[in-house]
């Protein structure tokens, strides 16, 4: 099995948010996927989410909407 990873600009199209609010809902939200990085090193600013995670996560916010509407 391959892992399919997302970077920024793929995670900003498949949630319909700016990078800003992603980093924010990673700062505050301990559900939100966290990046993992695709680089060895210290100072690597390339970073991914797995796909799945993401999935996961969308998924995860459509319960809890659809409980919180029942």
């Amino acid at each position: 099995m391959t892992a399919r990873i997302l970077r920024y600009s793929d995670l900003e199209v498949q949630l319909g948010l700016d990078r800003i609010t992603i980093w924010r809902r990673m700062k505050c939200a301990p559900t939100f996927p966290r990046p993992i990085p695709l680089a060895n090193g210290k100072r690597t600013t390339a970073v991914g989410f797995l796909a799945d995670e993401v999935e996961a996560w969308i998924a995860q916010q459509a319960a809890a909407r659809s409980a919180n509407q029942a």
